[in-house]
């Protein structure tokens, strides 16, 4: 169940990713995949590179079939579930950009895994967020990602824009202006760090150029940073590698603002060993259709929830 709602929630996961999160092998990985396969719980396809190109991982995503029996097992109306599982499938020329923002998360996560009092709590992707300012009756900036990093002394709020350099200034700004309208002056708004990520440094300046428009570090708001898909390959995203301002020192994500640290465990993480022991753990049943689904337990049980809503 908790790869299912992970996949309800990110649309689209490839098996590395999946493995990343769920698993400490590929074997057991690749055996509860083709399990959901057979059963006809998710849908699978297989990536067909172009000559000289790196051949991606298979692409999973949620069927009509694992989101009818994921909304059974939350004792939920099945549309929701349903019309996010046809989304998916149908409208699929954002799969790239999807799979390159969930594949920063993921790389998050193992990251912070092995970090005594580190890990990344929340984990929500773009239409958790949305469904998240609907049930608060409010309209607030969309990213492709957000989660909550919790540290040994603060919780860092992380918004995530995974920017493919097609966007035009126009837009840019629109955004930009969304994230400071909506945070200006609300409480604990500078422990919300936007983060675009640029795929080439040109870009990453076209960015930056607009930021000053829309900072304003004395007044109590969100806060821009920018790095470019090199930076972040050749040390992590835990790296030295976020800028205010691109001809100014880089900082790490563990260097931001937050909030003060809650009694959330870091040890119930998403990909730390307890959450990657409980989504394998054979406990407990849900009969979905003659199908009997194990519903997470533990660490995974309590994380794979949050992917929900945070």
């Amino acid at each position: 169940m908790a790869m299912l709602m992970a996949l309800d929630s990110y649309r689209y996961l490839d098996r590395g990713q999946l493995q990343m999160l769920f698993f400490s092998g590929s074997r057991s990985c690749q055996y509860r995949l083709r399990w959901l396969v057979d059963h006809g719980l998710v849908r699978t396809w297989r990536v067909v590179m172009r000559p000289g190109r790196v051949c991606r991982s298979s692409i999973y995503l949620l069927s009509r079939r694992g989101a009818a029996a994921l909304a059974d097992w939350l004792d939920e109306e099945p549309q929701p579930y349903l019309r996010r599982a046809e989304h998916a499938l149908e409208r699929r020329f954002h799969l790239v950009h999807q799979l390159e923002a969930n594949q920063f998360f993921v790389n998050l996560a193992f990251a912070a895994r092995d970090l005594p009092g580190h890990g990344l709590y929340h984990l929500v992707g773009e239409h958790g967020v949305q469904v998240a300012y609907a049930e608060g009756d409010e309209r607030g900036p969309i990213p492709d990602g957000w989660g909550r990093l919790v540290t040994p002394d603060r919780e860092i709020l992380v918004h995530l824009e995974w920017d493919r350099g097609t966007e035009q200034p126009r837009r840019l700004r629109a955004k930009l202006h969304a994230y400071t309208a909506y945070f200006a002056d609300r409480a604990g708004a500078s422990a919300n760090q936007v983060l675009f990520v640029a795929p080439t440094e040109q870009r990453e300046r076209q960015i930056s150029y607009l930021l000053p428009d829309h900072s304003d570090v004395e007044r109590e708001s969100c806060r821009f940073w920018t790095t470019t898909t090199a930076f972040i390959a050749a040390t992590g995203p835990l790296g030295a590698v976020w800028a205010i301002d691109v001809s100014k020192r880089r900082v790490s994500l563990l260097d931001m603002a937050g909030l003060p640290r809650s009694d959330r465990p870091a040890e119930d993480a998403v990909a730390k060993p307890a959450w990657c022991s409980d989504v394998q753990a054979e406990v407990g049943a849900h009969e979905f259709a003659g199908v009997r689904l194990r519903p997470p337990t533990g660490a995974a049980g309590r994380a794979a929830k949050r992917t929900r809503s945070g």
